[in-house]
Protein backbone atom coordinates (compact mmCIF):
# COMPACT_ATOMS: atom_id res chain seq x y z
CA UNK A 1 0.00 0.00 0.00
CA UNK A 2 2.80 2.42 0.89
CA UNK A 3 5.65 1.15 -1.30
CA UNK A 4 5.24 3.86 -3.92
CA UNK A 5 5.00 6.62 -1.29
CA UNK A 6 8.26 5.51 0.29
CA UNK A 7 9.98 5.22 -3.08
CA UNK A 8 8.82 8.68 -4.18
CA UNK A 9 9.93 10.23 -0.89
CA UNK A 10 13.32 8.52 -1.12
CA UNK A 11 13.89 9.88 -4.61
CA UNK A 12 12.45 13.35 -4.06
CA UNK A 13 14.18 14.12 -0.77
CA UNK A 14 17.22 11.81 -0.93
CA UNK A 15 16.12 10.02 2.25
CA UNK A 16 17.43 6.53 1.60
CA UNK A 17 16.25 4.06 4.24
CA UNK A 18 15.20 6.93 6.54
CA UNK A 19 12.00 7.31 4.52
CA UNK A 20 10.59 4.27 6.30
CA UNK A 21 11.23 5.78 9.71
CA UNK A 22 9.53 9.03 8.72
CA UNK A 23 6.54 7.11 7.40
CA UNK A 24 6.36 5.11 10.64
CA UNK A 25 6.40 8.34 12.65
CA UNK A 26 3.62 9.78 10.51
CA UNK A 27 1.51 6.65 10.91
CA UNK A 28 2.07 6.88 14.65
CA UNK A 29 0.74 10.44 14.65
CA UNK A 30 -2.28 9.40 12.60
CA UNK A 31 -3.17 6.35 14.70
CA UNK A 32 -2.24 7.62 18.18
CA UNK A 33 -5.36 7.02 20.34
CA UNK A 34 -4.13 9.51 22.94
CA UNK A 35 -4.75 12.26 20.37
CA UNK A 36 -8.03 10.91 19.06
CA UNK A 37 -6.68 8.54 16.43
CA UNK A 38 -7.45 9.21 12.78
CA UNK A 39 -10.27 11.66 13.53
CA UNK A 40 -8.06 13.58 15.95
CA UNK A 41 -5.27 13.82 13.37
CA UNK A 42 -7.61 15.20 10.71
CA UNK A 43 -9.12 17.50 13.34
CA UNK A 44 -5.75 19.18 13.86
CA UNK A 45 -5.73 20.25 10.22
CA UNK A 46 -9.31 21.48 10.45
CA UNK A 47 -8.44 23.49 13.55
CA UNK A 48 -5.66 25.12 11.54
CA UNK A 49 -8.11 26.20 8.85
CA UNK A 50 -7.18 23.38 6.47
CA UNK A 51 -10.46 21.49 6.54
CA UNK A 52 -10.98 21.51 2.79
CA UNK A 53 -7.50 20.16 2.15
CA UNK A 54 -7.92 17.40 4.75
CA UNK A 55 -11.32 16.45 3.34
CA UNK A 56 -9.80 16.17 -0.14
CA UNK A 57 -7.33 13.57 1.13
CA UNK A 58 -10.19 11.38 2.32
CA UNK A 59 -12.58 11.91 -0.58
CA UNK A 60 -12.08 10.19 -3.91
CA UNK A 61 -10.23 12.33 -6.44
CA UNK A 62 -7.24 14.64 -6.29
CA UNK A 63 -5.69 15.42 -2.90
CA UNK A 64 -4.76 19.01 -2.10
CA UNK A 65 -1.09 19.62 -1.24
CA UNK A 66 0.02 20.91 2.15
CA UNK A 67 2.86 23.42 2.51
CA UNK A 68 5.58 23.43 5.18
CA UNK A 69 3.89 26.36 6.88
CA UNK A 70 0.49 24.67 6.88
CA UNK A 71 1.91 21.41 8.21
CA UNK A 72 3.60 23.22 11.08
CA UNK A 73 0.44 25.15 11.93
CA UNK A 74 -1.50 21.87 12.18
CA UNK A 75 0.99 19.54 13.87
CA UNK A 76 3.17 22.04 15.72
CA UNK A 77 6.84 22.91 15.45
CA UNK A 78 7.74 20.74 18.45
CA UNK A 79 6.20 17.62 16.92
CA UNK A 80 8.01 18.15 13.63
CA UNK A 81 11.31 18.74 15.40
CA UNK A 82 10.90 15.54 17.44
CA UNK A 83 10.07 13.45 14.39
CA UNK A 84 13.05 14.86 12.53
CA UNK A 85 15.46 14.20 15.40
CA UNK A 86 14.39 10.64 15.99
CA UNK A 87 14.29 9.80 12.28
CA UNK A 88 17.82 11.12 11.79
CA UNK A 89 16.67 13.63 9.16
CA UNK A 90 17.28 17.37 9.27
CA UNK A 91 14.27 19.44 10.30
CA UNK A 92 13.72 21.21 6.97
CA UNK A 93 13.87 17.99 4.93
CA UNK A 94 11.69 16.09 7.40
CA UNK A 95 9.02 18.81 7.25
CA UNK A 96 8.96 18.82 3.47
CA UNK A 97 8.91 15.02 3.30
CA UNK A 98 6.08 14.77 5.84
CA UNK A 99 4.15 17.40 3.89
CA UNK A 100 4.63 15.31 0.77
CA UNK A 101 3.63 12.07 2.51
CA UNK A 102 0.63 13.24 4.54
CA UNK A 103 -1.96 13.69 1.75
CA UNK A 104 -0.83 10.47 0.08
CA UNK A 105 -0.87 8.40 3.27
CA UNK A 106 -4.33 9.63 4.31
CA UNK A 107 -5.56 8.92 0.78
CA UNK A 108 -4.11 5.39 0.95
CA UNK A 109 -5.82 4.79 4.29
CA UNK A 110 -9.22 5.87 2.94
CA UNK A 111 -9.63 4.09 -0.43
CA UNK A 112 -13.43 4.13 -0.12
CA UNK A 113 -13.59 7.81 0.81
CA UNK A 114 -14.44 7.03 4.44
CA UNK A 115 -12.42 7.39 7.64
CA UNK A 116 -11.26 4.01 9.03
CA UNK A 117 -12.17 2.84 12.51
CA UNK A 118 -9.36 2.25 15.01
CA UNK A 119 -9.14 -1.51 14.50
CA UNK A 120 -9.19 -1.17 10.72
CA UNK A 121 -6.56 1.54 10.80
CA UNK A 122 -4.11 -0.46 12.91
CA UNK A 123 -4.67 -3.52 10.73
CA UNK A 124 -3.76 -1.47 7.65
CA UNK A 125 -0.57 -0.01 9.06
CA UNK A 126 0.78 -3.00 10.98
CA UNK A 127 2.55 -4.46 7.96
CA UNK A 128 4.27 -1.26 6.89
CA UNK A 129 5.47 -0.56 10.43
CA UNK A 130 7.02 -4.01 10.56
CA UNK A 131 8.50 -3.98 7.06
CA UNK A 132 9.74 -0.42 6.69
CA UNK A 133 9.65 1.30 10.07
CA UNK A 134 12.76 -0.21 11.64
CA UNK A 135 13.31 0.81 15.26
CA UNK A 136 10.74 3.58 15.05
CA UNK A 137 8.16 1.23 13.56
CA UNK A 138 8.75 -1.26 16.36
CA UNK A 139 8.19 1.41 18.98
CA UNK A 140 5.05 2.71 17.27
CA UNK A 141 3.63 -0.77 16.75
CA UNK A 142 4.33 -1.78 20.33
CA UNK A 143 2.76 1.40 21.64
CA UNK A 144 -0.37 0.85 19.58
CA UNK A 145 -0.49 -2.73 20.80
CA UNK A 146 -0.42 -1.56 24.40
CA UNK A 147 -3.16 0.93 23.67
CA UNK A 148 -5.26 -1.79 22.10
CA UNK A 149 -4.83 -3.97 25.17
CA UNK A 150 -5.96 -1.09 27.35
CA UNK A 151 -9.06 -0.67 25.24
CA UNK A 152 -9.81 -4.35 25.84
CA UNK A 153 -9.78 -3.61 29.56
CA UNK A 154 -7.49 -6.37 30.81
CA UNK A 155 -4.48 -5.95 33.09
CA UNK A 156 -2.86 -9.08 31.74
CA UNK A 157 -3.21 -7.85 28.20
CA UNK A 158 -1.58 -4.56 29.14
CA UNK A 159 1.38 -6.47 30.51
CA UNK A 160 1.54 -8.71 27.46
CA UNK A 161 1.41 -5.73 25.12
CA UNK A 162 4.15 -4.00 27.07
CA UNK A 163 6.31 -7.08 26.82
CA UNK A 164 5.61 -7.26 23.10
CA UNK A 165 6.75 -3.68 22.78
CA UNK A 166 10.07 -4.51 24.38
CA UNK A 167 10.47 -7.70 22.35
CA UNK A 168 9.88 -5.77 19.14
CA UNK A 169 12.51 -3.25 20.10
CA UNK A 170 15.03 -5.93 21.04
CA UNK A 171 14.44 -7.73 17.76
CA UNK A 172 15.22 -4.54 15.88
CA UNK A 173 18.18 -3.46 17.96
CA UNK A 174 19.90 -6.78 18.50
CA UNK A 175 22.57 -6.92 21.19
CA UNK A 176 22.50 -4.08 23.63
CA UNK A 177 18.77 -4.28 24.19
CA UNK A 178 19.37 -6.91 26.87
CA UNK A 179 20.91 -4.17 28.98
CA UNK A 180 17.43 -2.91 29.73
CA UNK A 181 15.74 -6.26 30.19
CA UNK A 182 15.58 -6.29 33.97
CA UNK A 183 14.40 -2.72 34.28
CA UNK A 184 11.80 -3.26 31.58
CA UNK A 185 10.53 -6.42 33.19
CA UNK A 186 10.30 -4.69 36.53
CA UNK A 187 8.31 -1.91 34.91
CA UNK A 188 5.81 -4.33 33.41
CA UNK A 189 5.47 -6.34 36.63
CA UNK A 190 5.02 -3.22 38.72
CA UNK A 191 2.39 -1.98 36.31
CA UNK A 192 0.40 -5.19 36.40
CA UNK A 193 0.50 -5.26 40.20
CA UNK A 194 -0.57 -1.66 40.37
CA UNK A 195 -3.52 -2.31 38.09
CA UNK A 196 -4.59 -5.08 40.39
CA UNK A 197 -4.32 -2.86 43.43
CA UNK A 198 -5.31 0.51 41.92
CA UNK A 199 -6.09 2.68 45.00
CA UNK A 200 -3.40 4.75 46.66
CA UNK A 201 -0.61 2.51 45.37
CA UNK A 202 -1.09 3.93 41.88
CA UNK A 203 0.97 7.06 42.38
CA UNK A 204 3.83 5.21 44.04
CA UNK A 205 3.91 2.56 41.36
CA UNK A 206 4.01 5.14 38.59
CA UNK A 207 6.83 6.87 40.39
CA UNK A 208 8.83 3.63 40.40
CA UNK A 209 8.18 3.19 36.71
CA UNK A 210 9.44 6.71 36.07
CA UNK A 211 12.54 5.88 38.07
CA UNK A 212 13.10 2.76 36.00
CA UNK A 213 12.97 4.86 32.87
CA UNK A 214 15.57 7.18 34.33
CA UNK A 215 17.82 4.26 35.26
CA UNK A 216 17.62 2.87 31.75
CA UNK A 217 18.45 6.25 30.25
CA UNK A 218 21.50 6.62 32.46
CA UNK A 219 22.75 3.12 31.77
CA UNK A 220 22.73 3.73 28.04
CA UNK A 221 24.83 6.90 27.93
CA UNK A 222 28.00 6.49 25.89
CA UNK A 223 26.87 3.27 24.27
CA UNK A 224 28.10 3.95 20.73
CA UNK A 225 25.77 3.74 17.75
CA UNK A 226 23.51 1.18 19.35
CA UNK A 227 23.33 3.25 22.50
CA UNK A 228 22.40 6.30 20.45
CA UNK A 229 19.24 4.55 19.32
CA UNK A 230 18.58 2.90 22.63
CA UNK A 231 18.84 6.19 24.51
CA UNK A 232 15.53 7.27 23.05
CA UNK A 233 13.90 4.07 21.80
CA UNK A 234 13.84 1.96 24.95
CA UNK A 235 12.75 4.85 27.20
CA UNK A 236 10.08 5.51 24.57
CA UNK A 237 8.87 1.94 24.90
CA UNK A 238 8.83 2.16 28.67
CA UNK A 239 7.05 5.46 28.48
CA UNK A 240 4.38 3.85 26.33
CA UNK A 241 3.81 1.33 29.12
CA UNK A 242 3.77 4.12 31.66
CA UNK A 243 1.14 6.04 29.71
CA UNK A 244 -1.02 2.94 29.45
CA UNK A 245 -0.86 2.48 33.20
CA UNK A 246 -1.50 6.13 33.87
CA UNK A 247 -4.48 6.13 31.56
CA UNK A 248 -5.81 2.99 33.25
CA UNK A 249 -5.60 4.65 36.66
CA UNK A 250 -7.29 7.80 35.40
CA UNK A 251 -10.22 5.72 34.21
CA UNK A 252 -10.55 3.56 37.34
CA UNK A 253 -10.11 6.13 40.08
CA UNK A 254 -11.09 9.77 40.11
CA UNK A 255 -8.29 10.88 42.44
CA UNK A 256 -5.59 12.68 40.39
CA UNK A 257 -2.32 10.80 39.95
CA UNK A 258 0.89 12.39 41.13
CA UNK A 259 3.33 13.63 38.51
CA UNK A 260 5.82 11.07 37.26
CA UNK A 261 9.47 12.11 37.53
CA UNK A 262 11.32 12.04 34.22
CA UNK A 263 14.70 10.37 34.37
CA UNK A 264 15.72 10.85 30.75
CA UNK A 265 15.16 14.05 28.80
CA UNK A 266 14.60 12.09 25.63
CA UNK A 267 11.56 10.37 27.10
CA UNK A 268 9.58 13.46 26.16
CA UNK A 269 10.48 13.10 22.48
CA UNK A 270 8.79 10.00 21.05
CA UNK A 271 8.72 9.57 17.31
CA UNK A 272 5.07 8.60 17.33
CA UNK A 273 3.93 11.38 19.64
CA UNK A 274 3.06 8.86 22.35
CA UNK A 275 4.42 10.97 25.19
CA UNK A 276 2.35 12.81 27.74
CA UNK A 277 0.84 16.00 26.27
CA UNK A 278 3.47 18.76 26.05
CA UNK A 279 3.04 22.03 27.82
CA UNK A 280 0.48 24.21 26.06
CA UNK A 281 2.08 26.42 23.44
CA UNK A 282 1.01 29.82 22.24
CA UNK A 283 -0.60 29.88 18.81
CA UNK A 284 -1.88 32.65 16.59
CA UNK A 285 -5.61 33.21 16.47
CA UNK A 286 -6.98 32.21 13.08
CA UNK A 287 -10.32 32.54 11.33
CA UNK A 288 -11.40 31.32 7.89
CA UNK A 289 -14.66 31.40 5.97
CA UNK A 290 -15.09 29.04 3.03
CA UNK A 291 -18.10 29.94 0.88
CA UNK A 292 -19.59 27.36 -1.46
CA UNK A 293 -22.89 27.93 -3.22
CA UNK A 294 -24.18 30.17 -0.47
CA UNK A 295 -23.17 27.86 2.39
CA UNK A 296 -20.37 28.93 4.74
CA UNK A 297 -17.92 26.79 6.70
CA UNK A 298 -16.06 28.59 9.48
CA UNK A 299 -12.83 27.20 10.96
CA UNK A 300 -10.08 28.51 13.19
CA UNK A 301 -8.94 29.20 16.72
CA UNK A 302 -9.95 32.17 18.88
CA UNK A 303 -8.78 33.10 22.40
CA UNK A 304 -12.10 33.14 24.25
CA UNK A 305 -15.79 32.24 24.10
CA UNK A 306 -16.83 35.87 23.80
CA UNK A 307 -14.95 36.23 20.51
CA UNK A 308 -16.49 33.02 19.18
CA UNK A 309 -19.99 34.15 20.19
CA UNK A 310 -19.51 37.55 18.54
CA UNK A 311 -18.34 35.94 15.30
CA UNK A 312 -21.28 33.55 15.35
CA UNK A 313 -23.84 36.30 15.95
CA UNK A 314 -22.49 38.50 13.16
CA UNK A 315 -22.27 35.73 10.57
CA UNK A 316 -25.72 34.36 11.38
CA UNK A 317 -27.17 37.84 11.00
CA UNK A 318 -25.35 38.20 7.69
CA UNK A 319 -25.88 34.79 6.07
CA UNK A 320 -28.66 33.13 8.10
CA UNK A 321 -28.19 30.67 10.98
CA UNK A 322 -28.90 27.62 8.83
CA UNK A 323 -26.26 28.52 6.29
CA UNK A 324 -23.21 28.69 8.56
CA UNK A 325 -21.27 25.70 9.94
CA UNK A 326 -19.11 26.48 13.01
CA UNK A 327 -17.93 22.96 13.81
CA UNK A 328 -14.33 23.83 12.97
CA UNK A 329 -14.15 27.01 15.07
CA UNK A 330 -12.86 26.47 18.60
CA UNK A 331 -11.62 28.34 21.66
CA UNK A 332 -8.01 28.02 22.83
CA UNK A 333 -7.01 30.11 25.84
CA UNK A 334 -3.40 29.98 24.61
CA UNK A 335 -4.25 31.68 21.32
CA UNK A 336 -2.78 35.14 20.87
CA UNK A 337 -5.38 37.76 19.90
CA UNK A 338 -5.56 38.96 16.32
CA UNK A 339 -3.58 42.07 15.45
CA UNK A 340 -5.14 45.40 16.39
CA UNK A 341 -8.24 46.45 14.51
CA UNK A 342 -9.22 43.02 13.23
CA UNK A 343 -12.73 42.76 14.64
CA UNK A 344 -13.82 46.34 13.87
CA UNK A 345 -12.47 46.12 10.34
CA UNK A 346 -13.93 42.68 9.69
CA UNK A 347 -17.39 43.91 10.66
CA UNK A 348 -17.01 46.71 8.13
CA UNK A 349 -16.36 44.13 5.40
CA UNK A 350 -19.52 42.12 6.08
CA UNK A 351 -22.09 44.29 4.26
CA UNK A 352 -20.06 43.91 1.06
CA UNK A 353 -20.19 40.11 1.42
CA UNK A 354 -23.99 39.93 1.49
CA UNK A 355 -24.21 38.34 -1.96
CA UNK A 356 -20.90 36.47 -1.74
CA UNK A 357 -21.53 32.82 -2.65
CA UNK A 358 -18.16 31.21 -3.42
CA UNK A 359 -14.58 31.80 -2.30
CA UNK A 360 -12.55 32.12 0.88
CA UNK A 361 -11.33 34.73 3.32
CA UNK A 362 -8.87 33.87 6.10
CA UNK A 363 -6.99 35.71 8.84
CA UNK A 364 -4.15 34.47 11.06
CA UNK A 365 -2.34 36.61 13.60
CA UNK A 366 -1.39 39.75 11.71
CA UNK A 367 -1.95 38.42 8.19
CA UNK A 368 -4.70 37.83 5.69
CA UNK A 369 -3.72 34.38 4.48
CA UNK A 370 -6.44 33.69 1.91
CA UNK A 371 -8.69 35.89 -0.22
CA UNK A 372 -10.42 34.28 -3.18
CA UNK A 373 -13.61 35.03 -5.06
CA UNK A 374 -14.23 38.28 -3.19
CA UNK A 375 -16.23 41.13 -4.76
CA UNK A 376 -13.91 43.87 -6.12
CA UNK A 377 -15.37 46.40 -3.70
CA UNK A 378 -14.42 44.16 -0.76
CA UNK A 379 -10.89 43.77 -2.10
CA UNK A 380 -10.60 47.56 -2.20
CA UNK A 381 -11.97 47.74 1.35
CA UNK A 382 -9.40 45.23 2.57
CA UNK A 383 -6.62 47.34 1.09
CA UNK A 384 -8.00 50.42 2.80
CA UNK A 385 -8.79 48.86 6.19
CA UNK A 386 -5.90 46.43 6.59
CA UNK A 387 -3.18 47.99 4.46
CA UNK A 388 -0.37 49.22 6.71
CA UNK A 389 -0.66 49.09 10.47
CA UNK A 390 1.35 45.88 10.70
CA UNK A 391 -1.02 43.71 8.64
CA UNK A 392 0.42 41.46 5.92
CA UNK A 393 -1.76 41.17 2.83
CA UNK A 394 -1.63 38.48 0.14
CA UNK A 395 -0.06 39.57 -3.12
CA UNK A 396 -3.39 39.08 -4.92
CA UNK A 397 -4.70 42.03 -2.89
CA UNK A 398 -1.68 44.12 -2.03
CA UNK A 399 0.24 43.66 -5.26
CA UNK A 400 3.86 42.53 -5.34
CA UNK A 401 5.33 45.94 -4.51
CA UNK A 402 3.19 46.52 -1.44
CA UNK A 403 3.50 42.92 -0.20
CA UNK A 404 7.27 43.23 -0.51
CA UNK A 405 7.34 46.54 1.35
CA UNK A 406 5.19 45.24 4.22
CA UNK A 407 7.32 42.12 4.65
CA UNK A 408 10.61 44.02 4.46
CA UNK A 409 9.47 46.64 6.95
CA UNK A 410 8.66 43.81 9.36
CA UNK A 411 12.03 42.15 8.69
CA UNK A 412 13.93 45.39 9.37
CA UNK A 413 12.02 45.81 12.61
CA UNK A 414 13.01 42.32 13.76
CA UNK A 415 16.62 42.75 12.67
CA UNK A 416 16.81 45.86 14.81
CA UNK A 417 16.71 43.70 17.94
CA UNK A 418 18.31 40.53 16.53
CA UNK A 419 21.46 39.41 18.33
CA UNK A 420 21.80 35.70 17.50
CA UNK A 421 22.10 33.67 14.31
CA UNK A 422 18.66 32.16 14.87
CA UNK A 423 17.07 35.60 15.23
CA UNK A 424 18.76 36.84 12.07
CA UNK A 425 17.63 33.77 10.10
CA UNK A 426 14.06 34.21 11.33
CA UNK A 427 14.02 37.87 10.28
CA UNK A 428 15.59 37.14 6.89
CA UNK A 429 12.88 34.57 6.23
CA UNK A 430 10.29 37.31 6.67
CA UNK A 431 11.94 39.51 4.05
CA UNK A 432 11.18 39.42 0.33
CA UNK A 433 13.86 39.69 -2.35
CA UNK A 434 11.64 40.42 -5.32
CA UNK A 435 14.10 40.00 -8.18
CA UNK A 436 13.26 41.30 -11.64
CA UNK A 437 12.21 38.60 -14.07
CA UNK A 438 15.24 36.63 -15.27
CA UNK A 439 17.64 38.69 -13.16
CA UNK A 440 19.95 37.77 -10.28
CA UNK A 441 20.69 41.37 -9.27
CA UNK A 442 19.85 42.11 -5.63
CA UNK A 443 16.85 44.50 -5.49
CA UNK A 444 17.68 47.90 -3.99
CA UNK A 445 15.02 47.61 -1.27
CA UNK A 446 16.67 44.41 0.01
CA UNK A 447 20.09 45.93 0.60
CA UNK A 448 19.26 47.54 4.01
CA UNK A 449 18.04 44.13 5.19
CA UNK A 450 21.24 42.38 4.17
CA UNK A 451 23.30 45.16 5.76
CA UNK A 452 21.56 44.74 9.13
CA UNK A 453 21.84 40.95 8.92
CA UNK A 454 25.54 41.17 8.07
CA UNK A 455 26.18 43.45 11.04
CA UNK A 456 25.20 40.59 13.35
CA UNK A 457 26.50 37.65 11.33
CA UNK A 458 29.95 39.18 10.83
CA UNK A 459 30.48 39.06 14.60
CA UNK A 460 29.72 35.36 14.91
CA UNK A 461 32.49 32.86 15.59
CA UNK A 462 33.45 30.05 13.21
CA UNK A 463 31.36 26.91 13.18
CA UNK A 464 27.86 27.91 12.14
CA UNK A 465 27.05 27.60 8.44
CA UNK A 466 23.94 29.19 6.93
CA UNK A 467 22.44 27.80 3.76
CA UNK A 468 21.00 30.36 1.35
CA UNK A 469 18.46 28.45 -0.73
CA UNK A 470 17.08 29.83 -3.98
CA UNK A 471 13.65 28.69 -5.20
CA UNK A 472 11.29 29.46 -8.10
CA UNK A 473 7.73 28.62 -9.02
CA UNK A 474 7.09 25.91 -11.60
CA UNK A 475 6.47 28.18 -14.57
CA UNK A 476 8.89 27.84 -17.47
CA UNK A 477 11.78 25.47 -18.07
CA UNK A 478 12.81 23.50 -14.98
CA UNK A 479 16.55 23.50 -15.75
CA UNK A 480 16.53 27.22 -16.46
CA UNK A 481 14.66 27.86 -13.21
CA UNK A 482 17.20 25.84 -11.25
CA UNK A 483 20.12 27.72 -12.78
CA UNK A 484 18.44 31.05 -12.07
CA UNK A 485 17.73 30.06 -8.47
CA UNK A 486 21.42 29.15 -8.03
CA UNK A 487 22.52 32.50 -9.46
CA UNK A 488 20.22 34.37 -7.08
CA UNK A 489 21.42 32.40 -4.06
CA UNK A 490 25.00 33.12 -5.15
CA UNK A 491 24.18 36.84 -5.40
CA UNK A 492 22.88 36.93 -1.84
CA UNK A 493 25.95 35.09 -0.58
CA UNK A 494 28.26 37.47 -2.46
CA UNK A 495 26.45 40.50 -1.04
CA UNK A 496 26.74 39.23 2.54
CA UNK A 497 30.42 38.42 2.10
CA UNK A 498 31.02 41.93 0.74
CA UNK A 499 29.34 43.25 3.90
CA UNK A 500 31.79 41.41 6.16
CA UNK A 501 30.29 37.96 6.72
CA UNK A 502 32.85 35.14 6.57
CA UNK A 503 32.53 33.24 3.30
CA UNK A 504 32.99 29.95 5.17
CA UNK A 505 29.82 30.74 7.10
CA UNK A 506 27.63 30.76 3.97
CA UNK A 507 26.53 28.13 1.46
CA UNK A 508 24.40 28.94 -1.61
CA UNK A 509 22.16 26.28 -3.18
CA UNK A 510 19.70 26.61 -6.06
CA UNK A 511 16.67 24.32 -5.83
CA UNK A 512 14.59 25.60 -8.74
CA UNK A 513 10.91 24.70 -8.35
CA UNK A 514 11.49 21.95 -5.76
CA UNK A 515 9.76 21.93 -2.37
CA UNK A 516 6.94 24.45 -3.01
CA UNK A 517 5.45 26.16 0.04
CA UNK A 518 2.39 27.45 -1.83
CA UNK A 519 -0.02 26.35 -4.53
CA UNK A 520 1.55 26.96 -7.95
CA UNK A 521 -1.96 27.21 -9.41
CA UNK A 522 -2.59 30.54 -7.65
CA UNK A 523 -0.90 33.93 -7.84
CA UNK A 524 -0.34 33.99 -4.08
CA UNK A 525 1.11 30.48 -4.11
CA UNK A 526 3.54 31.20 -6.93
CA UNK A 527 4.67 34.37 -5.18
CA UNK A 528 5.38 32.37 -2.01
CA UNK A 529 7.30 29.75 -3.96
CA UNK A 530 9.61 32.35 -5.53
CA UNK A 531 11.83 32.85 -2.54
CA UNK A 532 15.21 32.93 -0.87
CA UNK A 533 15.09 30.65 2.18
CA UNK A 534 17.66 30.74 4.97
CA UNK A 535 18.46 27.96 7.41
CA UNK A 536 21.38 26.50 9.29
CA UNK A 537 23.17 24.04 7.07
CA UNK A 538 22.31 21.17 9.43
CA UNK A 539 18.67 21.86 8.64
CA UNK A 540 17.71 23.11 12.10
CA UNK A 541 15.07 25.79 12.23
CA UNK A 542 15.50 29.00 14.22
CA UNK A 543 13.98 28.79 17.67
CA UNK A 544 13.43 32.48 18.28
CA UNK A 545 10.21 32.78 16.28
CA UNK A 546 7.26 30.39 16.26
CA UNK A 547 4.51 32.33 14.51
CA UNK A 548 2.99 30.66 11.48
CA UNK A 549 1.82 33.81 9.69
CA UNK A 550 5.13 34.94 8.23
CA UNK A 551 5.48 35.67 4.56
CA UNK A 552 8.25 33.66 2.89
CA UNK A 553 11.25 35.42 1.43
CA UNK A 554 10.21 35.48 -2.21
CA UNK A 555 13.04 35.42 -4.67
CA UNK A 556 12.19 34.81 -8.27
CA UNK A 557 9.90 35.32 -11.19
Amino acid sequence: MFDSIIKQAQDKFNLGDKAGGLLASLLGLIANPANGGFAGFIGRFKDAGLGDAADSWIAKGDSAPVSDEQLESALGADTLAQVAEQSGVDRATATKALGFMTPRVVDALTPDGEAPDEAGLIAKIRGVLTEYGGAIGAAVLGGLGAAGALAAGAAGKVGDAAGATLDAGKAVLGKGADAVGDAAGATVDAGKKAIGAVGDAAGATLGKVGGAIGSVGGALDGGGDSGGILRWLIPLMLLGILLVLGYWFCNTKSTPIASVPAGNANVSKPAANTSAPPAAKTVDSSFKIEAKDGKYVVTGVVPDQQTLDEIKAKLEAQFGAGNVDYAGLRVDANAKPFAAGWWDNFQKLLPGLKDWKNGSLAFAGNAITAAAGLPPAVVDQIKSLFGGGGWLLPVSIAGEAEATKEANDEALKELGSAASVDEVIAALNVSILNFKSGSAEIPADAKPILEKAAAVLSKQSEGTVIEIGGYTDNKGNADRNKNLSQQRADSVKKALVALGVKETMLKAVGYGDANPVGDNNTEDGRFKNRRIEYRKSDGTAPTAVTTTTRAPANAAK
